[in-house]
């Protein structure tokens, strides 16, 4: 039953919010574990704003991902039903929208695609796109550049690039399509939605006509001793990798963004790479690439105490930002500090659904970073700070751009 506890106050899902969400989060959290709210697409949501109970429910078997299957449930998404139709069987037939017995046997191969032994053959290649990518903004004069798509986008897609067998002339569209798919703008995601679907497609085609390197090739080559991946199986991790991929680029760019708004902090690092760990930690903590995962449902009843309750068919939005900023985990949770010793932050997810490329991104994250310091070690931004717009989204918390003067 709702109480005045659990109604949503105002200020969701506002322009206001969109850019700084967490005075709403701080409130949501003093309030309650769970918090009735409205999604913009008109969703009715049981918002998580806190660290303990995230975690729960992100490995709660009482939680599924696989909402895309309950057609009676995506009728509740009443503005994206046809969208979601669209998707359902093309591109999200992968790990991060099913549940146990297909998760693990959709993840396995990936996993052990992206081990750390992997990561390491794949370092000298990151490190070498860190260089071009940085070394293209060498003949850049004194004005703004944007980092984030200067910088982040291309040297992320340089990387999944490689991950994934693909040729150069098969990239340039890449982030255009992620920008305009994940942020959900209106009908045109649908033409995107379908446009990633088919390359996906042609991806899987291709490495069936004629196998080459990448790791598309190895999971389509070597499945594991459960039953192999399908065609559309197969398109869907595409689709996923591809994603998964890119969107490091916005944790590249939200990261630097906190280092470079604490200049005391960024000066530290300069002056001590052995810090240079703990800071992309907190870059990760602080801020994040999403503001929220879902949507989950619950398949059962979920008991969060404080005497609220969620029935069985509710839809989830888990705050992983708001948890990652709860202070009965992270004293003086708002202040960024690259000393921090707890890094048990949510930003990658947690448990069975945590993210499957994350040695690869935290990899990305710590070559790229130092490469930064020695190479323009008076990299500043070109605004204040509050000038920096962020896309309105309820789950994603990404900048719209990042302007930084180099020298």
């Amino acid at each position: 039953m709702t109480t005045d506890r659990t109604a949503a106050p105002p200020g969701i899902f506002t322009p206001a919010f969109f850019q700084d969400a967490h005075p709403v989060f701080d409130t949501l959290r003093s309030r309650a574990p769970a918090t009735l709210v409205t999604g913009v697409s008109g969703t009715r949501l049981w918002l998580i704003p806190r660290y303990e109970e995230a975690r729960r429910l992100l490995t709660s078997p009482a939680v599924r991902r696989d909402d895309w299957k309950r057609p009676d449930l995506r009728e509740q998404h009443l503005a994206r039903s046809e969208r979601r139709r669209e998707m359902s069987t093309r591109i999200r037939a992968n790990m991060i929208n099913t549940d146990p017995p297909e998760h693990q046997r959709l993840r396995q191969g990936t996993q052990q695609a992206l081990n750390r032994s992997r990561i390491e053959t794949l370092r000298p290649s990151i490190d070498l796109f860190a260089d071009e990518t940085l070394g293209a903004l060498a003949a850049e004069g004194a004005g703004p550049v944007d980092f984030r798509a200067r910088v982040a986008y291309p040297f992320t897609v340089a990387v999944v690039s490689e991950l994934l067998g693909l040729r150069e002339d098969e990239q340039p569209g890449f982030p255009a399509w992620f920008d305009t798919l994940m942020c959900r703008r209106g009908t045109e995601s649908v033409g995107q939605s379908s446009l990633l679907a088919d390359f996906s497609a042609r991806l899987d085609q291709r490495r069936r006509v004629h196998p080459a390197r990448g790791l598309l090739s190895t999971l389509g080559s070597k499945p594991d001793k459960r039953r192999p991946l399908s065609r559309t199986e197969l398109a869907s991790t595409a689709f996923l990798l591809l994603i998964a991929g890119i969107e490091t680029a916005n944790a590249i760019a939200n990261g630097m963004f906190a280092l470079l708004s604490h200049p005391e902090q960024y000066a530290a690092l300069r002056a001590d790479r052995s810090l240079l760990t703990g800071a992309i930690e907190e870059c990760l903590r602080h801020d994040g690439p999403f503001r929220a995962v879902g949507p989950r449902y619950t398949a059962e009843r979920v008991d969060l105490g404080e005497g609220v309750s969620i029935p069985a068919g509710e839809f989830l939005l888990i705050a992983v930002s708001a948890a990652n900023r709860d202070p009965r985990r992270f004293p003086d949770p708002h202040r960024f500090d690259i000393t921090r010793t707890d890094h048990q932050h949510l930003a990658m997810g947690h448990g069975a659904h945590r993210c499957v490329g994350a040695l690869l991104a935290y990899a990305e994250m710590e070559i790229l970073f130092d490469k930064l310091l020695d190479r323009f070690p008076r990299l500043r931004l070109a605004v204040p700070g509050p000038e920096i717009r962020r896309r309105p989204s309820m789950t994603m918390n990404w900048l719209q751009d990042l302007p930084v003067l180099l020298r």
